[in-house]
């Protein structure tokens, strides 16, 4: 990533969300009509999570901003991958459709001069559609399918007031320096669970949460509705993480939803105590020609109880098997160092599996946790690489295709390459758990 220039402070980062094209460009047009005394230190940046959206293409050929998005980056990652993202010290996040009020964006480049080294996390009033109506925070509490209920601290309807503590509040805002961003669990899969477990995190690393009366914001009502069942398995997962007590979840998602919701938490229960679960991500190379081996490969990781935990990565198109593999690779590797995962597993699209897969996953698992691997083989079609690697294996390998023709070539492949390279660290579990169809 190419850094930003010296005099560029802050990274201004719009997520979109649920195909919101439309309402990304008009908040990205929005800062720079409206806040021009502050473009010259902003690097204005989207984080696209549907690049195969009608109104992508038109977004991604603006000359003056950055577009971004990556593999397998949906909900809650959208806003993680917008902080990774960030070429400067300081990141504000927002959703699109947010406009910020005049002259927060400059008070805020002012108030990130005044305070380096900070490791707070920063956030704003809403406004309501009035401009008068102002909301602080949200208070603890379930309100329908959300977390929160809005709250009013008298402070924040000063815009001129200093800063105060709040428990926790909407992150369609929020600033932070990138360095003491504690990231999302990368197991999260929708939105709707980080309200709450953000604060709680940063809070647990010694740092405050507090509301910049002059950071105001509004936006569009959204429409729509979120999965249940993946809200109810994802603040499962996002409290237990923060070691917040995971009975209220239960008890309020049995109360809206119905007995539905005991299948839904064994689920969760399943999948957290699955040996795969060791992995940060694991994704499954397949061709967009291909699509029938996706659908045979899900069914065997549904058999072996690890269906919700795959996900489908497209493949590399390359000259040759051995260059598609490569390019294929280094993107998951790619994606993986992106999203600042420890590890990621990748299989192919025809693993097989063992019959004692699980059992046999689960000592080989155990093993690991406790030695320092680089590149661990579960068997043919099935790889993982350590963050150890990331770096090198990007740096090493390069990303087109002719050149990649060029170095497997040289290198003898992928797999030699990799065993030449980390040596010592590459391990290969006995007995096999995986084999290739």
């Amino acid at each position: 990533m190419t850094p930003a220039p010296p005099s560029v402070r802050l990274t201004v980062a719009v997520a979109v969300r649920d195909d919101d094209h439309d309402g990304a460009y008009f908040t990205a047009l929005a800062l720079r009509l409206h806040h021009p005394e502050a473009a010259g230190r902003c690097d204005l940046l989207v984080v696209d999570g549907d690049p195969d959206g009608p109104g992508a293409p038109a977004l991604r050929g603006l000359p003056w901003l950055r577009y971004a998005t990556c593999e397998q980056v949906r909900g809650s990652a959208l806003r993680d991958l917008a902080v990774r993202e960030a070429r400067t010290e300081w990141v504000l996040c927002v959703d699109s459709g947010a406009l910020l009020a005049p002259g927060a964006l400059a008070r805020l480049l002012a108030f990130a001069d005044a305070r380096p080294g900070t490791r707070d996390l920063f956030q704003g009033p809403l406004l309501d559609e009035d401009l008068r109506t102002v909301r602080t925070h949200r208070d603890p509490v379930f309100d329908g399918a959300s977390f929160g209920m809005w709250g009013c601290d008298p402070r924040g309807t000063d815009a001129d007031a200093p800063p105060f503590e709040i428990g926790m509040q909407d992150l369609g805002l929020f600033a932070c320096r990138r360095d003491a961003w504690p990231g999302f669990n990368p197991r999260l899969r929708g939105h709707g669970a980080e309200e709450g477990y953000l604060h709680k995190k940063y809070r647990a690393a010694g740092a405050r949460v507090l509301c910049l009366p002059f950071l105001r914001w509004t936006r569009r009502p959204r429409d729509g509705s979120p999965d249940p069942a993946a809200i109810c398995r994802d603040r499962l997962l996002a409290w237990e993480e923060a070691g917040l007590a995971v009975e209220p979840v239960v008890d309020h998602c049995r109360e809206a939803y119905g007995d539905v919701v005991d299948g839904w938490v064994a689920g969760h229960a399943a999948e957290r105590s699955h040996p795969l679960d060791y992995f940060d991500a694991m994704l499954c190379v397949n061709s967009d020609a291909e699509p029938s081996r996706w659908v045979a490969a899900a069914r065997r990781f549904g058999r072996l109880g690890a269906d919700g935990l795959v996900r489908r990565l497209p493949a590399v198109a390359g000259s040759s098997p051995g260059v598609g593999y490569a390019l294929s690779h280094r993107r998951a590797v790619e994606l993986a160092r992106r999203r600042g995962l420890e590890h990621v597993l990748v299989f192919e699209d025809d693993v097989t599996f063992c019959r004692d897969a699980e059992v046999l996953l689960r000592g080989h698992v155990g093993e690991l946790a406790d030695r320092r691997w680089t590149v661990c083989r579960l068997g043919d079609g099935a790889v993982a690489y350590h963050g150890r690697v990331f770096e090198r294996l990007l740096a090493e390998v390069p990303g087109g295709e002719g050149e990649v023709a060029v170095w497997v070539a040289a290198h003898g492949g992928w797999e030699r390459y990799v065993d030449r390279r980390f040596g010592e660290g590459v391990v290969g579990v006995v007995p096999a758990v995986t084999a290739r169809a």
